[in-house]
Parts: structure tokens; sequence; C-alpha cells
């Protein structure tokens, strides 16, 4: 089917406008979290438990969705996304308990989870396979400016509402664009293919798979993992105020983009293994300084967010290489979610439970120390296949 230019970019603005909202619900919690802790009797632990609870959801539904979306069509999966997204939102400015709060973070982690793989099934119809990679590009610039804006808008609007209304605030713009995207005419993408099993099975005995599971989930805990508690820890132990510090957050996240560009360039001059065993090692280093050194906080967590994206790149490289053609979708489904539930979960619950107990410190220096031991595991890995890329 033929889709005019100007339409099929309308579309793909569309969804990256409607992947920056979804993404920004899942990030909004970190900046807020000081404030968070403050105006509701949650402690920092409790708070951060729900880091876990959402990417625990986020995980079944990611990796149940193509079974979802061979019956319902990809519009329609988008739509579901957005909705539950919304709802979700509206559940958590309401929560004044925590299962409620556990809830909310529950039900926001499933239906984001069911955006990503029909959002890039339907930009793979709109335009040519000539034309996917600046598509997908243009597609991937909402989470890094969902990085960069969630501790911004924080910034800006903590000290004229609560927590509570910013995220109805949210609410009501994700709300929005499902009503864009509904109106839009965008045509269906139908995928009446479940994913087979006999490769699923197949999947779970490859050791190359669990490796890069592990690699990624230290690379989402140098990312998500620290992004999630850093607010709090600039203000908890660093003695920033909420607005200073999630301007310093934002601001950090400007070069950030680049980095990830430099990133991709990186791996093919230098290999991707190499490069990410080295981010990987910098990365953890810098973590380590992050939780021990208070005099250059500031230089920390900039170079904190420029090593952390840099290895995504030659990550999914690594990844594209290491697994057959007939499974590559499904490797990508199952190893990204898995990882997100200890890099964008169990860390952030682990170093907020740290915290409670005064070790607030203490757990982002051993969250450092397990990144840099994924670097050494990486190395060691690779250079017993002896293969430079």
């Amino acid at each position: 089917m033929n889709i005019r230019t100007d339409k099929s970019l309308f579309f793909l603005l569309l969804l990256t406008l409607i992947f920056y909202l979804g993404f920004l619900s899942r990030i909004i919690l970190s900046p807020l979290l000081p404030g968070l802790e403050r105006d509701s009797g949650f402690s920092l632990g409790q708070a951060g438990l729900a880091f876990f609870v959402m990417s625990c959801g986020y995980c079944l539904s990611s990796i149940g969705s193509s079974f979802f979306v061979a019956r319902i069509g990809h519009k329609n999966a988008i739509t579901l996304s957005t909705v539950g997204t919304g709802l979700a939102l509206v559940l958590l400015s309401f929560a004044e308990t925590l299962p409620v709060f556990y809830v909310s973070f529950f039900l926001l982690g499933v239906s984001s989870g069911f955006y990503l793989p029909s959002a890039i099934a339907t930009i793979s119809f709109l335009f040519a396979p000539d034309q996917w990679g600046r598509g997908f590009a243009v597609h991937e610039l909402a989470p890094n400016l969902a990085f960069l804006t969630a501790p911004f808008f924080a910034a800006m609007l903590l000290p004229l509402l609560p927590w509570q209304q910013i995220v109805q605030l949210l609410a009501v713009f994700v709300f929005l664009g499902t009503v864009l995207f509904v109106v839009s005419g965008t045509d269906d993408v139908k995928n009446n293919s479940p994913p087979d099993l006999q490769l699923c099975r197949q999947l779970v005995f490859r050791s190359d798979f669990w490796l890069m599971t592990l690699l990624f989930s230290l690379g989402i805990t140098g990312t998500v993992g620290i992004y999630s508690v850093l607010p709090a820890l600039l203000v908890n132990v660093h003695s920033f105020d909420e607005q200073s510090a999630n301007l310093l957050i934002s601001m950090s996240r400007i070069p950030a983009i680049a980095a990830a560009l430099a990133g991709g360039f990186m791996a093919d001059r230098f290999g991707n293994r190499r490069v990410v065993c080295w981010t990987l090692f910098c990365t953890g280093g810098v973590t380590v300084l992050l939780g021990m050194h208070m005099e250059f906080v500031r230089f920390y967590v900039y170079m904190q967010a420029l090593l952390g994206v840099s290895f995504f790149p030659a990550a999914f490289a690594i990844l594209s290489r290491t697994c057959p053609l007939e499974s590559r979708s499904i490797t990508v489904s199952f190893t990204v979610p898995l990882a997100f539930v200890f890099g964008g979960g169990i860390i952030p619950a682990f170093i907020t439970a740290m915290a409670d107990r005064g070790w607030f410190e203490a757990g982002i220096v051993i969250t450092g120390l397990l990144i840099v031991a994924g670097g050494l595991v990486s190395c060691i890995r690779f250079k017993v296949t002896g293969d430079r890329h």
C-alpha cells in the first residue's frame, strides 16, 4: 500500500510523541521521588520498590505482546497501551496507600510493554526499507528527550503544583495523544503470526542469550537504574534542593544525546565488543565515584550520563550478530525486558532500600562495582570468542 511521504511523516511524528509521553510516564517518578517521599509518608525504599513492580509488568507484557497483538492488530495495541498508561497515571495520582501505589505502577508497566513492538511494525509498514534507519532514528529521539525533560518539568512545576497534580497533567496529555492517534486515520497493520514457541525454547538454552541479557542488565543499570535514584541521591546525600538537582540532571542529558550517536561511531571504529567492555568499565567507575566523592559530583553526573548511553549502539549490534536471523526479533523481545527487570527494577529498589538504612552511598558504590565486574566478564568472554566485532 502506497502512503504519501507527508502522511507517513505525520504518523511517524505522532508515534514519536506517543512514545515520548509513554516513556515520560514511566520515568516521572524519579524526579518526583524526593517530594513524594516527603508528602506521602512512604519511605524511600517503599517508593523505590515501585520501579521493580513496574519493570515486572513491563517485562510480562513485552514478552506476551507478540501473542496478543496477533489477535487485535498493532493499531489497537498502541491505543490500548496509551489508554492504559493514562488510566494508570490517574490511579497513581490518587494513591494514598502502598497497595494502590504499587498496583498503579504495575499497570503502568503492563500498558507500556505493548507499545514498542507494535510501533516498530507500524513504522516498518509506513516507510520503504531504505527509509527505516531514518524513521527509527526519529522515533528513538523520544526516550532521550524524556530523560532530558522529565527532571526539567519537575524542577519547573514542583514549586507550583503538588506531585499528584503533575501526574494528572501528564495523564491529560497522554489521553490527548491517544485521541489524536485514534482519529488520525492510520491504517492498521495486521500480524497473524504469533512467535514460534520452538524458537523460544531454543533461546533459553543459548549461553549467548544469557550473556547478552547480563550485559544489557548492567547497561540499563548504568542509565535507567542510576537515573531513577539520582534526584534522591543529590537531595538526601549531596544537599541539593529539589529544583537544583532536577535541573542538573536535565542539563546532563543534553550532551548525552550526542554521546548516544558517538557510541555508534566508536563501535564502527574500534569494534562493538571493545566498546561494550570499556563503556561498562568506565560507567561503573564513574558510578563508584558518584557514591564516594562529594567535591566533583556535578562532573560525575555529566560523565555518568555520557558514558552510560554510549553502551547501547554497540550492544545492540552484538545482539544482532549473536542470534540467527529467524530468531532475532524473539531474542530482542526477551533480552531487553528481562534486562529491564534487573537494571530498571531490582537495582533502584536495592539502592533505595539501602538508603532507608542510611547506606545510600554504599548502594551506589556496590552498583558501580557490579557494572565494572560486568565489563570484566564481557572482556573475558569476548577474548575467548576472539571476535573483535
